[in-house]
């Protein structure tokens, strides 16, 4: 979206680190390696253009979008150029929810059409029963507005693939924090080649810190800095 349109800006769940100008161009690099030849993006305040072989140009104000518009090989190989300045996502603090198809005892019923509504920001951690069209409301956990405060923690039942996720494929283990944009772009370009209902999680170390994407297919369920453990109690008598 344009300064001039007003509104608030696109956002999805890379845009924590991408907000410079800098850490858009190195994802734009990322895909634009990826994409058909005679395929062009470039970084632009707040965003990015694509500009197909065929001559058409498009805007985009996330990764996501990004990903649609430039339609790269999810299996194409890719470097990380640095940006200057990036740091890694910090720790995910929004209020966990599980999701389960079926009931759940003390569950909230998404049933109820006024489930929403009945998700405060904060408190302990949420159980959602959806034994019908669970993944609707996936889908509604991972939209506005909810996403902003809730975050989905675990997925029960077959619906939502296998229990225990897997590594995506052609991800490196560990990167400087100045390649961390570009590690968000690659992220979305390995998830682009995943099956509905393929669980991954991918772990990278990122100068010390564990950064952790965490996904259901295409769908991001977060990405962030895995929580420090607690520091353990000290040791009677001392």
């Amino acid at each position: 979206m344009c300064g001039a349109c007003g509104g608030s800006p696109a956002e999805d769940w890379a845009s924590p680190v991408l907000g410079s100008r800098p850490a858009r161009a190195a994802a734009a690099a990322v895909l634009a390696a990826a994409s058909p030849r005679g395929t062009a993006v470039r970084a632009v305040p707040g965003g990015w253009t694509v500009r197909r072989p065929t001559g058409a140009a498009v805007v985009v104000g996330t990764l996501s979008g990004l990903l649609t518009a430039a339609a790269p090989d999810p299996d194409a190989d890719a470097g990380l150029p640095p940006a200057p300045g990036a740091q890694p996502p910090p720790p995910d603090r929004r209020r966990p929810v599980t999701l389960v198809h079926g009931d759940g005892d003390g569950a909230v019923d998404t049933r109820d059409t006024g489930w929403p509504d009945r998700l405060p920001p904060s408190g302990p951690p949420l159980l959602l029963a959806a034994p019908e069209e669970p993944t609707a409301v996936l889908d509604r956990l991972l939209s506005d507005p909810l996403r902003r405060w809730l975050r989905v923690a675990g997925l029960v039942g077959r619906v939502f693939g296998p229990a225990v996720p897997a590594r995506l494929p052609g991800v490196p283990g560990a990167v400087a924090a100045d390649r961390v944009p570009a590690l968000a772009a690659l992220l979305a370009l390995r998830l682009a080649g995943r099956s509905p209902h393929e669980r991954t999680r991918t772990a990278v170390d990122v100068d010390g810190t564990t950064v952790v994407l965490e996904a259901l297919g295409r769908r991001v369920l977060s990405f962030a800095a895995a929580a420090a453990p607690a520091a353990a109690a000290p040791a009677a008598g001392w």
